[in-house]
């Protein structure tokens, strides 16, 4: 007798256990409700609660066998007089007034969380969260948003979730660069001349100038700046015969040597290449966001690539010269303002990937001790309330930033972005050689 009704309390313990493990159930009372504190003999139809999308019986017939079950959570504390053993109670996680228990998980922005059982012999539960930096961070907003600041700083759902190691990776793209790469002698122009205050080579090369490009999740910057500021080139060097957007995919695809694709590339690898080798059209080669395979020979034409070229006399790919370094304000703006946009090598914190519109300058807000080196498009600059900026074409699409691009605090190498800028000319055919 002893044995039968230590079995019935187990069962019924386990019942009670197993009503609290479920995160999908509200933790009651019941049957136990003060306003109607009743259990009910036979089957009534009428002796039930709501408990989520259905009903819960405090009756005898809800517990006529165990595959017919539905009794309310608290049926055999309350109607049994059965009391669990405290021990087998596990008290659940919480969180936004939500119940969770052991093995549940959570995302919270980039990380994961887990419910996990931190003391057995009292069942008290806890979380267990990852600790990574998120790409996207409230704090940063706020931070940014405050008075005193020459821009304002926005979250951006595209980036939600992500991690800011990741983005560093895949949002950007640029290697640092190589010793004889940074040592390369400046360009001086050292003209002295008035320049205009404002100046945009999108008003000055109408219908020149190539849109904004998204990236996507590929560090593929590096492939995209190039293939930009190049497009740049040909159609201000010929006049406009030669205005086309060539392919950053070429680059992606093709310039494999030394180069690792969605997870980054050299500048001065991919110039070369550019140098040899030459671009494609973007209809020839679609960006597609991801390394595939490379459908051209290694050294071939156009024809033979099997791309119709826009331009009738051309049969060679888009090939440039020999890339040159630019590293002074007022020669970064003279060759802007004669040859068309030049890419610049700047290095990108947490803060960055938040930029909405402004002036940007690096802030004190978010993990400074993370960073990396991101390829873009300077082609203008201008001033604003006696404060001075760089217009930049980034490659993350136009719904960030001011339609794709950002301002930048200009004379000052703000997150360095005067310490590597390249120009190069291109190789126009020479019937659409500009006069």
């Amino acid at each position: 007798m002893a044995n039968t009704l230590n079995i019935v309390l187990f069962t019924a313990a386990l019942t009670v256990v197993a009503a609290y493990h479920r995160p999908d159930l509200p933790p009651g009372p019941y049957c136990g409700l003060s306003t109607n504190n009743q259990c009910c003999r036979d089957r009534k139809d009428d002796c039930s609660h709501r408990i989520l999308d259905t009903l819960c019986y405090c009756d005898e017939f809800c517990n006529r066998t165990r595959a017919h079950d539905d009794c309310c959570p608290d049926y055999e504390e309350v109607c049994l007089g059965i009391q669990p053993d405290p021990g087998f109670l596990i008290q659940p996680c919480e969180y936004r007034n939500r119940q969770f228990f052991p093995g549940d998980k959570r995302t919270d922005n980039c990380n994961t969380c887990e419910c996990v059982i931190i003391d057995e012999q009292k069942m008290t539960t806890d979380w267990k969260c990852d600790s990574d930096v998120c790409l996207i961070s409230d704090d940063v907003v706020f931070g940014v948003n405050q008075p005193g600041m020459t821009w304002r700083a926005s979250n951006y759902s595209q980036f939600f979730g992500k991690k800011l190691k990741d983005g560093l990776i895949y949002k950007l793209g640029t290697f640092p660069l190589s010793r004889e790469t940074k040592r390369m002698g400046a360009i001086r122009y050292d003209k002295n001349i008035p320049y205009p205050q404002n100046f945009d080579a999108r008003r000055r090369w109408p219908n020149f100038i190539s849109p904004v490009v998204d990236q996507g999740w590929c560090g593929s910057d590096w492939a995209v700046s190039i293939a930009g500021v190049a497009s740049d080139r040909f159609a201000i060097q010929s006049n406009g015969a030669e205005a086309l957007a060539l392919s950053p995919q070429t680059l992606l695809s093709c310039n494999i040597r030394q180069q690792q694709g969605c997870r980054g590339g050299h500048i001065d690898v991919a110039w070369n290449f550019a140098r040899g080798h030459g671009l494609v059209d973007e209809r020839c080669f679609p960006y597609k966001a991801a390394v595939v395979r490379c459908p051209f020979k290694p050294r071939g034409n156009l024809i033979e690539d099997g791309c119709r070229p826009p331009v009738k006399q051309r049969t060679s790919r888009y090939k440039v010269g020999p890339p040159g370094r630019l590293s002074k304000e007022e020669d970064i703006m003279y060759d802007i303002m004669e040859s068309g946009p030049v890419q610049a090598v700047m290095t990108v914190y947490q803060d960055f990937f938040h930029y909405r519109d402004g002036i940007y300058r690096r802030s004190r807000h978010g993990d400074n001790r993370m960073n990396g080196l991101h390829s873009v498009r300077i082609i203008g600059w201008g001033e604003e309330r006696g404060d001075k900026y760089w217009t930049v074409a980034n490659s993350w699409g136009t719904e960030w930033g001011e339609n794709g691009y950002f301002r930048i605090a200009r004379g000052v190498d703000e997150s360095d972005i005067e310490s590597f800028v390249v120009t190069v000319l291109s190789d126009v055919t020479e019937a659409n050689q500009k006069k």
